[in-house]
Parts: structure tokens; C-alpha cells; sequence
């Protein structure tokens, strides 16, 4: 095992970087390099480096190679200028740890290929045992434009090429700090077409802070079993004007997100704070806080109806997702929006609230007039319905420039099963439903839990643990 120190300051290409007093001061002192599991490149806090650091060789498992600071001081800062595709590139290889930089990418114009953290597989077969943790990932402006391409991201993960088949197993990144990272935060992808599906195993994306992020935060494609689980965003689809949501799959898999909260997303092409995407199949969305989202707090949508899926074989539809036990909160025009024919779909024991003076469409289903087909098999039990506003059960017709849809009342839609409700304050057409309606703490102590003094609602994760603790439900 061998370390290796680099530091802009004090340091000299011409000395052996084998020790803080002999450290090297420039990244091209390790184009000659190729690390060896166990291997460390140590980074002088305070450093400042500019272009990208591209380290080669490969760890193996149980035995990384590991890139951090040392010393006192700022974290040492990468620095890409938006001069090169990422500012930290794993390129073809495996066993690596990334913990504890400052990185940046920011160029004079946003660009389509522009990175902060990328691990890039490109026919590489498998690439296994990759941890991102605790780097502080800010301003890079990627371009926002989505047809440009997915290269615009905070950290990726992005294997492609089928020569081989090319994946991910073993990816955890986890406690870094993104800001101002367009147009994807944290971005996962591969083969996604289901003729060809090569998934990513054994994907966590654990403990994030997303602030500002151009487009969608944290979007994971072509994976089975990821866990995303106890991040924070605050403010997604910030400068892109198309279609993004917060937190969602696509290509995926049973994909289990869990104990996130996803608030102050812009706009109302999608805008929703969570999602269950296109081609998924199992995903679970669980113990969640969404709240003030433009555009509202979850999609669950398809455009491929199952008698359709053999003769769209890379599609699989979105089917069996489940919706439990989640917090929405002041989240706007619309809290369940239902697009296409979606199989399966279970909505339970969830709280809704929509504040004083708000129009919303809680429930909300886009039938074959926009779509290839209606919603199939849903049901939505045990929920908490609360308003102090305008609550709409509504199926949308036709959509609009601005994503939204013209509307007319649906209180009953014959896709979907009302049971077991508790419909508290004030509804529009509210449904049938066939249950005893679950039990629920009267408006004005669900109120005190959710809301400041202001009416708005309470930011943090502890908030949902305050509404769990009101229920009496378990903690996960």
C-alpha cells in the first residue's frame, strides 16, 4: 500500500510525493501513476487545483483506493473551469473511494457535457465498489437544455456501450453537499431499453443535500434495488423550463425511496416532488416529505398500456408502485396526478394538507383523451385527506403550453378504489368511499404538527417525524 500527497502550496513536482514534507503540488504528477489497491492520494487542505483529476488503476474489494484531504483548513478544491467533461473522472475502473473535496465546473457559457464527479463506464463490462462521500459539488452549469444530452450533472454514474454489456455493482454516495449543479444533481443511468436491460446492483444514494438544482434532483435509470434514502432537496428545476420533477426512476427497477424530503420545485411541467416514472416496475415510495412543490407532489405515469407492451418490448410500463405512509404539505396544483395506464398503483396511510387559499387537485388522473389509456387498478386507502382550501378530485383532459391541464370533475373515476379515507376541512366532489375511514387527530392538531406560526409548512425531515409520532407509527 503506498499514499501519495499532493499540495498546491508547499509542494514540487520534482520531489517523490511520498510524505506531507516531499508532497508533489500539480496533477500531472500522477499521469505517470497507476494505483494499486489500498493505494491513497491524500489532498492538502487549502489546495487549489484547476483542469481534472483522472487518477488511474483500480482498488479491489474490501481493499479501495482512497482520494481525501489532510491537514486543517479548506477542503482541497478541484476546479474544472468548465474546461473538461468532468472535474473528478473514474474512468473504466473500480474499487475507488472520493471523500471530503470541494469541486466545481463552471465555464463561461453552460455546456452539455459538463460534470463535477463522474464514474464513467464505457464497455467496460462490470465495474463494481464505488463510494462518493462528503465532497461539497457546486456551480456546475451544465446546460439545461435535457435534449442536449444527460451530460450536465453534479455526480453521475453513467455506464454505456453494450461491447460488453456495461454496469454498475456496488455504487454509495452519500453526505455530499450539491449546490447550483445543472441540469441533474446526483444521476444514474445505463441500459435502460428493457430489449438489452443490464442494470445497476446494489445502488445507495444516502444522506444528500441538493440546494438549487437546475433540473431533476436525483434521477436513477436502468438500476435494480436502489435505495434512495434520507436526502433533502431544496429547490429543483430551478433554470430548466421542460419537463423535471425532485426525486424519481426511470428504466428502473424496484427502486425503494424512502425518508427524503423534496421541497420548493419550480414550475408546473411536472414540478412534483417525487415520481414514479416510465418502464419501472416495484417501485415504493415510503415515509417521504414533499411540500411546497410548484407543481405538486407525485406523478406516477407511463405511456405504454400493457396490451401494448409486446409490440413495445423496451418498455415495461410502470406497474406495482406504492405510495405509503408519506407527508405532502402545502404542495400545489396537484398532490396524486395519475398519467396513462399505470397497473397496480397503491396509495396508504398517507397525510395530505392543503393550506388556506389554495386550489389543489388531489387526486388527479389523465385519462385516453391525452394518453394511451386510463389508469388501471388503482386504490387509494387510509389516507388523510386535510384542507383548509380547495381540494378537487379531477380527471385532465387537455394539456396545456405550461403542462398544466383544462379539468373536469372526476370524484368517482372507475380505475380507482376510495377506502378506508378520512376526508378532514374542506372538499369538492369528494369520492365515494367504501371503508370506515382511518382515524385521524382533528385539523387543528394535524396543524400545530405541520405548520409555523405563518401557516407555512415546517421545513426538515423532523417534521415528519412529528406527524409519525401524532399517528403513533413507527419510525423506519
Amino acid at each position: 500500500m503506498a499514499i501519495y500527497y499532493i499540495d498546491s502550496r508547499q509542494g514540487s513536482d520534482t520531489q517523490d510525493g511520498r510524505t506531507p514534507q516531499t508532497a508533489w503540488a500539480s496533477l500531472d504528477a500522477l499521469q505517470s501513476l497507476r494505483f494499486q489497491p489500498g493505494d491513497r492520494l491524500c489532498l492538502a487542505c487549502g489546495s487549489r487545483w484547476e483542469g481534472s483529476l483522472a487518477p488511474l488503476g483500480s482498488g479491489a474489494p474490501g481493499n479501495p483506493c482512497v482520494i481525501e484531504s489532510y491537514g486543517r483548513g479548506p477542503r482541497p478544491r478541484i476546479d474544472g473551469q468548465g474546461r473538461v467533461f468532468a472535474a473528478v473522472l473514474l474512468h473504466n475502473t473500480q474499487g475507488w473511494v472520493v471523500r471530503g473535496l470541494e469541486v466545481t465546473n463552471t465555464g463561461a457559457e453552460p455546456s452539455p457535457r459538463r460534470i463535477g464527479i463522474l464514474i464513467h463506464n464505457q464497455n467496460h463490462g462490470t465495474c463494481r465498489d464505488f463510494v462518493i462521500e462528503d465532497n461539497y459539488v457546486h456551480d456546475v452549469n451544465g446546460s439545461n437544455v435535457k435534449a442536449e444530452g444527460p451530460f450536465a450533472v453534479g455526480i453521475a454514474a453513467i455506464a454505456e456501450g453494450e461491447d460488453p454489456p456495461s454496469n454498475f455493482d456496488g455504487i454509495t454516495i452519500s453526505r455530499n453537499h450539491l449546490v447550483r449543479c445543472d441540469r441533474v444533481g446526483i444521476y444514474i443511468s445505463g441500459l435502460s431499453d428493457r430489449r438489452k436491460w443490464f442494470p445497476s446492483l446494489h445502488v445507495v444514494i444516502y444522506g444528500n443535500l441538493l440546494e438549487d438544482i437546475g433540473g431533476d434532483g436525483i434521477l436513477n435509470i436502468a438500476t435494480d434495488g436502489c435505495v434512495v434514502e434520507r436526502n433533502r432537496l431544496l429547490g429543483a428545476r430551478m433554470r430548466d423550463d421542460r419537463y423535471c420533477a425532485g426525486i424519481w426512476p426511470w428504466g428502473a427497477d424496484h427502486t425503494r425511496i424512502r425518508y427524503n424530503e423534496a421541497a420548493y420545485c419550480r414550475g408546473t411541467r411536472d414540478g412534483q416532488g417525487f415520481d414514479s416514472d416510465d418502464d419501472c416496475i416495484g417501485t415504493i415510495h415510503e415515509y417521504n416529505y414533499s411540500h411546497d412543490n410548484e407543481g405538486g407532489y407525485m406523478l406516477v405515469c407511463t405511456v405504454a398500456p400493457p396490451e401494448m407492451l409486446p409490440y413495445q418490448p423496451h418498455n415495461a410500463g410502470c406497474i406495482a408502485t406504492h405510495i405509503y405512509r408519506n407527508l405532502s404539505v402545502n404542495d400545489c396544483l396537484r398532490t396524486f396526478h395519475l398519467a396513462g395506464p399505470v397497473v397496480g398503483t397503491t396509495i396508504q396511510e398517507n397525510c395530505v394538507y392543503v393550506g388556506r387559499g389554495m386550489d389543489v387537485a388531489v387526486f388527479q388522473y389523465t385519462g385516453a383523451a391525452e394518453t394511451l389509456g386510463p389508469p388501471e387498478t388503482t386504490v387509494i386507502a387510509r389516507n388523510i385527506f386535510a384542507s383548509r382550501g380547495t381540494a378537487r378530485y379531477v380527471e385532465a383532459v387537455d394539456r396545456l403550453e405550461d403542462g398544466t391541464f383544462t379539468q373536469r370533475p372526476a370524484p368517482n373515476p372507475p380505475y380507482a378504489r376510495f377506502t378506508g379515507n378520512a376526508f378532514l376541512g374542506s372538499h369538492e366532489n369528494p369520492p365515494h368511499d367504501d371503508g370506515r375511514p382511518i382515524p385521524a387527530p382533528p385539523l387543528e392538531e394535524l396543524e400545530a404538527v405541520l405548520l409555523d406560526e405563518n401557516g407555512r409548512a415546517k421545513p426538515g425531515l423532523e417534521t415528519l417525524d412529528a406527524f409519525l409520532d401524532l399517528m403513533g407509527w413507527p419510525k423506519r
